[in-house]
C-alpha cells in the first residue's frame, strides 16, 4: 500500500441542472468565487459526463479542517448560487488526478501497483 502525499484533494458538489441554472444567474461580482481564478474560492471541474464546483485542497489535511472547508465551500455556494440546495452532507472528496504538489510517496508494502489503475478519478 502507498501513500501518495503529492495529490492534491477535490471537495464538492455535482452540479445539477438548478446549480447550474443558479451559477448561471450569478452577479458578475459574484463569478470570482467560482471561476477558478483563486485558490481561496471554488472552481468547476468537467470530467465529461458530468461538472462538480468545489475547492482544491493540498494533500494532507488535518481531519479538524474538513468541517470547515465543507462549511467554506457551502457558504460560497449560498452567496453565489441562492436558488441551488448545496447540502454540507452532499460534499465529496476525491483525489486530483495530475494534480501534484510535490514529489512524497511513503511505500510500506513495497508493492509498485499503479494506483491510477483503479479507482473514480475527476482529470483537470
Amino acid at each position: 500500500m502507498k501513500l501518495d502525499k503529492t495529490c492534491a484533494l477535490f471537495f464538492g458538489t455535482k452540479i445539477d441542472s438548478k446549480t447550474r441554472e443558479a451559477l448561471a444567474q450569478a452577479k458578475p461580482g459574484d463569478k470570482k468565487y467560482f471561476d477558478g481564478s483563486s485558490e481561496e474560492f471554488l472552481r468547476i471541474i468537467d470530467t465529461g459526463e458530468e461538472k462538480w464546483i468545489g475547492k482544491v485542497v493540498k494533500a494532507g489535511p488535518v481531519v479538524t479542517e474538513v468541517e470547515d472547508i465543507q462549511r467554506n465551500i457551502v457558504s460560497i455556494m449560498r452567496r453565489v448560487a441562492p436558488g441551488a440546495r448545496v447540502a454540507p452532507s452532499g460534499i465529496r472528496i476525491f483525489v486530483l488526478q495530475g494534480a501534484a504538489i510535490g514529489a512524497a510517496i511513503i511505500d510500506d508494502e513495497g508493492d509498485d501497483a499503479d494506483p491510477a489503475a483503479s479507482g473514480p478519478y475527476i482529470t483537470l
